[in-house]
Parts: C-alpha cells; sequence; structure tokens
C-alpha cells in the first residue's frame, strides 16, 4: 500500500468521533427548547436553540479554499425551486408508507405564524441540520462504512430529534435523497437548498397541500428536472466553485 494511503486512513477515520460528539451536543442543545419554552414561548425557544447550533456548527466547519459565494448561492436558489416545486410529490409518498408501516392517521399540524418560528424553521434549520448531518457527518461515516450505510445511519440520527412518528418517517426519507444529493453534486448547498425548499412549501402549501401547489405529474417533472440542472452545475462548477472532495 503506497505511503501516502497508510497515512490518510487513520485521520480519515479520527472524523467520525468528532462528528458524532457535535451531533451529540447539538441534540443537547436543542433540548434545552424544553427548558426555555414556559419561560420565552416556544417561538422564542426553538429561535434559541437553533441559533445555538448553527453558530457551533458554522464554527467548527472545515473552510475549504477555491469557493465562490455565488456558486453555492445560486446551486442553493436552483435546488430551492426544485424543493418547493416538487413538495406535492412527498405528502403521498410519506403517506403511503406511513399506512404501510401502521401509523395512525394524525391531524396535520397547525400553520406556524409566531415569526420567530418561521425564521427557525425556513432560516437556520437547512443551514445546521444540512452542514451537520451532510457535510460533517455523512461524509466522515463514508470513509468507514461506504456511501450506502453512511446515508442511512446519518439520516436517522436526522430524524431522530423529530420524535413525532410521522415526522421521523418523513425526515428519514427526505434524509436519504438529501444524503444521496450530497455524494451526486458534490455540494452542501444544494442539500440546504432541497430542504429549505421543501419547509417553506410546507408552511406555504400546507400539510397536506391545499394551496398554491402544482399537480403532481407536473411537480415531480420541475422538482427533477430542476434539481437535475443543479447537480450538473454542481459537478461541473459551472459558477467558479470547486466540487468538494469528499474530505
Amino acid at each position: 500500500m503506497p505511503h501516502d494511503a497508510c497515512m490518510s486512513i487513520p485521520s480519515s477515520r479520527q472524523e467520525i468521533l468528532p462528528a458524532l460528539l457535535l451531533v451529540l451536543t447539538a441534540w443537547s442543545l436543542l433540548a434545552t427548547q424544553a427548558l426555555l419554552a414556559p419561560h420565552l414561548g416556544r417561538g422564542a425557544a426553538v429561535m434559541l436553540s437553533f441559533a445555538a447550533v448553527t453558530a457551533l456548527v458554522i464554527a467548527t466547519r472545515r473552510r475549504e479554499k477555491g469557493r465562490a459565494p455565488g456558486h453555492a448561492a445560486g446551486l442553493a436558489a436552483l435546488a430551492a425551486l426544485a424543493g418547493f416545486a416538487s413538495y406535492p410529490v412527498w405528502i403521498p409518498l410519506i403517506g403511503a408508507l406511513g399506512v404501510a408501516l401502521g401509523l395512525r392517521p394524525v391531524p396535520p399540524p397547525p400553520r406556524p405564524d409566531d415569526p420567530l418560528l418561521l425564521v427557525a424553521v425556513l432560516g437556520l434549520a437547512p443551514v445546521f441540520e444540512e452542514l451537520l448531518y451532510r457535510e460533517r457527518l455523512l461524509l466522515a461515516l463514508r470513509t468507514r462504512v461506504g456511501a450506502g450505510f453512511a446515508v442511512a445511519i446519518s439520516s436517522l440520527l436526522f430524524a431522530l430529534p423529530h420524535l413525532e412518528p410521522w415526522s421521523v418517517l418523513a425526515t428519514s426519507l427526505v434524509g436519504l435523497v438529501l444524503g444521496a444529493l450530497m455524494l451526486m453534486g458534490g455540494s452542501v448547498a444544494l442539500c440546504i437548498g432541497l430542504h429549505a425548499g421543501l419547509n417553506l412549501a410546507a408552511v406555504v402549501c400546507g400539510i397536506p397541500p391545499a394551496r398554491l401547489a402544482l399537480p403532481v405529474p407536473l411537480a415531480l417533472l420541475c422538482g427533477v428536472g430542476v434539481l437535475s440542472v443543479g447537480l450538473l452545475a454542481a459537478r461541473r462548477g459551472r459558477f467558479g466553485e470547486i466540487a468538494t472532495d469528499g474530505h
């Protein structure tokens, strides 16, 4: 085995422990919502916990050279459009899987109206969750367990904090797609954008989608088409960004 390869194996494996510790720390910060909510209200409690996790993940993020901010913004915008457009496809798919797994039907959650909660869900959550679970954890796990298991494990850990069974199912399924997208496109901006687009669609269109939503066949066509353009742009670096090498 070449000397360089021998030297790279231990360092790549050592990335898994810091990634898992970061996940546990993030979960601990998110758990403070229960303590803060009675005093500050749910919106402020969620906002503060999300802001703390976002700051932590960004502060511990590995900086990469050669990246153009415009490229990431362009990829995120395309992926957000794909996420919003494809939202009507996700709901019946999740519903069918839930019924197959024996989950009991539940009333749809109320539309959030707290501005702080909206900022947390639409602005902070897609950023810290994708940087944490896709860019950090997924890529670290891939060096040890391979791509398939890495996507599955990172998706499960992404879903667990959501607690409610239907939410866990939905986030697990979305996490699998986001993990595959990260590995195929090599840019976390795609994941952030798709995640943000789906969250925005859930707020705007409702659960299930009852307003401002495309018909399912058109939603599938638009979502896949726009996301394919984003993937091509990410892989070719058309906006000046150097695609990630998976660390």
